[in-house]
């Protein structure tokens, strides 16, 4: 049975006599008015209980409104402290440009190890021994000579002997 539902019974008959009898009109009365006012006060729990459950919905899908929201800031926080920390371990390596997106790692220990991998593959790309002459006027390499220092220093290298 619905909460909102009252049941009205009829009054016992005792003896063949009804409470009616007893009470006299004004009893029968008073009886009626106590049972519209008891409807009347049952229909305005039921409303207020209504409208607690309303508030109680609402402030919760406000809580979990608030708990989406924070958990978005928590992660967007999260990320945002990740990226500071291998801008700074790129910075420090002096990684760059072209060969920053190489660094990568989930905390600072393997942000440091792939930033020191990057800066090694860079420094053995980029080795001070080439020989870079360029003829000013012609803008080219020129044919290095037999017995010129760029021959030496290449064969050197080529053979691994260190100078």
């Amino acid at each position: 049975m619905p909460e909102n539902e009252t049941v009205v019974t009829e009054p016992e008959v005792v003896d063949g006599a009804k409470p009616s009898d007893e009470l006299g009109e004004k009893g029968v009365s008073a009886l009626k008015a106590e049972r519209e006012a008891r409807r009347a006060l049952e229909k305005e729990r039921n409303d207020l209980a209504a409208k607690v459950k309303e508030f109680t919905d609402r402030d919760k899908s406000e809580s979990e409104r608030m708990q989406e929201q924070l958990q978005e800031l928590t992660q967007r926080a999260t990320q945002a402290e990740r990226e500071k920390a291998r801008l700074a371990v790129i910075a420090e390596h002096q990684i760059p440009k072209d060969y920053q997106d190489l660094v990568q790692g989930a905390d600072e220990d393997s942000l440091v190890a792939s930033a020191t991998k990057v800066a090694a593959l860079i420094a053995a790309t980029s080795s001070p021994d080439r020989a870079t002459l360029v003829i000013p006027d012609e803008g080219g390499h020129p044919n290095l000579a037999l017995n010129g220092d760029g021959i030496e220093s290449a064969l050197k290298k080529a053979l691994g002997i260190s100078s």
